[in-house]
């Protein structure tokens, strides 16, 4: 079912009627409470379907099938390989922490997991390369691209000195100069008066 095609969205849009329909007959004719299911039911078909358009439009309006919508979030073989392995070097730091297994062992096995994992690692690497350039590629383009408003959010382009540290501008405040405590060697009427206050 295509959400976005004619056929879609006159599906989509007769949803509803169709639900409310069903539900009107089925409970005059059975009950108000099959009738609710009914309700229930157009509902979540209606979820489904704008699940569906969602999962369609992300994919950039290419169809997919039943098959490519279920293996989206599946992992690959090699990630459940890394998994396992990574599992089983977790199990044998176990068994080495409680005695079960000597250090000789532990040096082997692990040596030979941490191998296997590395290089699980560099192939599920390997696979992900053309996509990582990809992003790289289009992140350069991004940041190639002038942009309409400047970094300090002003209309104005940002002046070429550092701006004042963060004690400064507290301090510049009136407010704020009354609660800062007092620099060391300067008195002050404040800081005299709590010095002589009990």
């Amino acid at each position: 079912m295509n959400a976005g095609g004619p056929s879609g969205r006159r599906l989509a849009a007769a949803l509803p009627v169709v639900t409310i329909v069903t539900a009107v007959v089925v409970g005059v004719a059975v009950g108000v409470e099959v009738s609710l299911l009914v309700v229930a039911a157009g509902a979540l078909a209606g979820v489904i379907a704008l699940l569906w358009a969602s999962v369609q439009a992300l994919t950039g309006e290419s169809p997919i099938t039943l098959e490519e919508a279920m293996t989206l979030a599946a992992p690959s073989a090699e990630e459940e390989q890394k998994r396992s392995v990574l599992r089983a070097l977790k199990d044998l730091e176990f068994e080495r922490s409680v005695g079960k297994i000597s250090e000789d062992d532990y040096a082997e096995l692990s040596a030979r997991y941490r191998g296997e994992a590395k290089r699980l690692m560099q192939l599920l690497d390997e696979g992900t390369q053309p996509e990582r350039e990809r992003v790289e590629k289009a992140l350069r383009e991004r940041l190639a691209k002038p942009q309409s408003v400047p970094a300090n959010g002003t209309k104005e382009p940002p002046d070429d000195k550092e701006p004042p540290a963060a004690s400064e501008h507290v301090a510049s405040t009136p407010a704020a100069s009354e609660a800062l405590p007092p620099e060391t060697g300067s008195s002050s009427p404040s800081s005299a008066e709590s010095e002589d206050a009990p």
